[in-house]
């Protein structure tokens, strides 16, 4: 069977792989937006995981035969391409957070978890599966470093996808140079000198990308209702983890705006919150300071008579450096891109997205910059 893509054309999907594609686990990625409600910023941004999972599985199969792994393990690799995201909760990583805190589990668990509990893993394992092998890909191990490094295939995806679907025109990345000119090393994803350039371009897309798309201000503010909507609707029992986990984005939705959830409606009919507050993230900021921060604001917003359902506070994002992309040189060393690389050096400086935005319902946003300012300021 062939699968017509808009980023990769044709993928090509043999029996296991179609079987594996009918089951309600996947399936229901068809229903869980790749970029949450990124959608209420980039309006065409409603592409989903189920179609980011095909295309991820089909560059996995390209690069694990590029690499000469066995037919065997190209498959398994394929599969695991296929099935790295069926762990993930309604609206995707808007839930991470929420669900990691609860459970201690990452979706990458959880969706392990889930194919060993389902008919998956009859499937898979008569077709000579192993469990344990496909556990080490979701770990990142084994074959499962095509998928999940730097330089996986997930990320050069979910880049070009991402891209391709909000209208930006950031998919810079040379992904068909990226595919030719990675090797193993010692059981690790490289690049060969000869690809570093492509690997540049893969960084430059990400670069770009946060920037332009993942954090724009919008988008942080609408991330942190979905993140608020779900973690008070547990507190107040509208809604159970089980509904987070395998819920989908617009059931979920609509089932809080029918039981009357303030931030459901909201987001429903596009009621942003508005900048009330924003602060440029301090260098070097930790952890432990931004959850005090983040403590010293809602103590504040609730010393001035906030709901905590009528604001949100978007804590300074971690810096995305880029640490993890080796280059195998000519005589044979392995070396940082960054140590051969000015460009990813320059990449790893902080951004002017690195901000504290603090944001509320309209016609509240002086009471609310006054309170953070008078907070922030003792």
């Amino acid at each position: 069977m062939i699968i017509r893509d808009a980023i990769h054309g044709g993928i090509d999907v043999n029996p296991l792989e179609e079987q594996i594609l009918d089951h309600p686990l996947v399936q229901r990625l068809r229903h869980v937006r790749q970029l949450s409600l990124v959608h209420l910023v980039y309006p065409s941004a409603l592409h989903t995981r189920f179609e980011h999972s095909l295309g991820s599985m089909h560059l996995s199969g390209k690069l694990a035969k590029s690499l000469g792994l066995s037919d065997e393990q190209v498959q398994l690799v394929r599969l695991a391409g296929l099935l790295h995201d069926v762990g993930h909760g309604a609206f995707s990583h808007s839930s991470d957070r929420l669900l990691i805190q609860k459970t201690g589990r990452t979706h990458e668990m959880r969706g392990m978890d889930l194919v060993e509990k389902t008919g998956l893993k009859d499937a898979l394992q008569q077709n000579g599966v192993s469990m344990h092998e496909l556990r080490e890909c979701f770990e990142g191990k084994g074959g499962g470093t095509i998928i999940t490094s730097e330089l996986g295939c997930d990320r050069m995806d979910y880049l070009m996808r991402d891209a391709y679907f909000t209208g930006v025109s950031y998919s810079l990345l040379d992904h068909q140079r990226l595919l030719e000119t990675m090797t193993l090393k010692e059981g690790q994803l490289v690049i060969q000198e000869k690809g570093a350039v492509a690997a540049e371009s893969l960084l430059v897309s990400r670069h770009l990308m946060f920037n332009a798309v993942y954090l724009h201000p919008t988008v942080r503010i609408c991330e942190a209702m979905v993140e608020k909507m779900l973690d008070t609707s547990l507190q107040d029992g509208q809604i159970t983890m089980e509904g987070v986990a395998q819920g989908t984005d617009d059931a979920v939705l609509a089932d809080l705006a029918e039981k009357r959830n303030p931030l459901a409606n909201r987001l429903l009919r596009r009621e942003l919150f508005k900048k009330a507050f924003v602060q440029p993230a301090g260098q070097n900021q930790t952890e432990s300071a931004k959850k005090q921060m983040h403590c010293i604001i809602t103590d504040a917003l609730q010393d001035a008579d906030l709901d905590e359902k009528q604001h949100v506070i978007c804590l300074p994002p971690e810096n995305k450096t880029h640490h993890g992309i080796h280059v195998l040189i000519k005589d044979g060393r392995v070396m940082p891109l960054e140590k051969i690389s000015n460009l990813v050096s320059a990449l790893n400086r902080p951004s002017s997205r690195d901000t504290l935005i603090v944001a509320c319902e309209k016609g509240m946003e002086e009471k609310v910059a006054k309170a953070v300012q008078t907070a922030l300021a003792d």
